[in-house]
């Protein structure tokens, strides 16, 4: 190692407390930051584990990467480096926006998808939003004058695009086939895949939140009508087997949720007393608000069009004290 390679690395070294700290600090805000919206909706797919750069890949870009960096510790941003991979592009948008918002650090894009797409429109390689995060000057956990040079390189990408660079970056792009012309044919067609893929799940999630969709509006409402009989019911509880069974009933009498709300109230009294443990498996369900208002207002054709067990349909007669047998 000559003298100039050691004193990059004498500096860089110097450095490395405060890097592992405030990678530490990055890791900890960006999943509490994104920690309702995403992960309690299970599209965080490999929670962010920051890396310092390793010494000679920091000595190969300070020197020797056809870049010379007049102020390496400055210039060179990647000196920490996490990674968030997400389920959909439009989940890696959203995550962006909120983390280049947050209040917490200075941040700047430094690699946008959606600006490569549009340099080069007709080229399929590898994706990632890249944001570059360092702390407020105000920060009094790092030593005056360092904070610019505490630079965290933030990649952001989908599964599917993690799934490519795993195979396309080392092996490829930074291996012994980057000349491959068939093989990085290959890997555009791939990605290519991969992006019309990711067209197909953007869709099937904004269909899934559309609040105009008859059976996931009715779900949400029957959870928060259940959850004014049973405070302690979670969302995650709901058996949805069971739900889409009972919703057949639906396709053939329907109802309206204005209905159901009204029910609610006027029997609100009945439902108190039948939404109770004793009950069975059934009652501990928000499914069961809507069988008992068929209970109650069309009952000859909940019991001609039961899809449920015989033993469940019994255990509705009870909880509202009715003779089965006298039907």
């Amino acid at each position: 190692m000559n003298d100039i390679e050691t004193k990059i690395l004498t500096d860089f070294n110097s450095l490395k407390d405060a890097l592992n700290r405030w990678g530490k600090f990055v890791d900890e805000t960006i999943l509490s930051i994104i920690n309702v919206p995403f992960i309690s909706e299970h599209k965080l797919k490999i929670p962010c584990s920051y890396r310092l750069k390793e010494n000679k890949s920091y000595i190969s870009k300070a020197l020797y990467r056809g870049k010379q960096y007049d102020e390496p510790l400055k210039k060179i941003e990647d000196k920490i480096g996490t990674r968030l991979v997400l389920l959909t592009t439009d989940d890696v948008e959203a995550v962006s926006k909120v983390l280049l918002c947050s209040d917490k650090w200075h941040s700047k894009v430094t690699k946008d998808i959606n600006t490569l797409i549009d340099e080069e429109p007709e080229k399929f390689s590898y994706q990632s939003i890249h944001i570059v995060v360092w702390p407020l000057e105000t920060d009094s956990n790092y030593v005056s004058g360092t904070h610019e040079q505490l630079t965290c390189e933030i990649q952001i990408r989908t599964l599917l695009q993690h799934a490519y660079s795993e195979i396309s970056h080392d092996s490829t792009y930074k291996g012994p086939f980057k000349n491959d012309k068939e093989i990085l044919r290959q890997l555009a067609k791939s990605m290519a895949l991969m992006e019309a893929t990711d067209d197909y799940f953007c869709n099937i999630f904004k269909n899934m939140s559309d609040d105009k969709r008859k059976y996931a509006n009715f779900i949400n409402e029957l959870i928060t009508l259940y959850s004014g009989f049973n405070a302690s019911f979670k969302r995650e509880e709901l058996d949805f087997d069971l739900t889409k069974l009972t919703f057949l009933l639906l396709d053939k009498k329907d109802i309206a949720i204005n209905d159901i709300q009204d029910f609610c109230v006027r029997n609100k009294a009945d439902l108190s007393t039948a939404i109770v443990p004793q009950n069975g498996y059934l009652f501990e369900q928000p499914i069961c608000i809507l069988l008992s208002y068929y209970f109650f207002k069309h009952r000859n054709f909940l019991r001609n069009e039961w899809p449920l067990s015989l033993e469940s349909l019994q255990d509705l007669y009870r909880a509202f004290n009715t003779s089965f047998d006298s039907f």
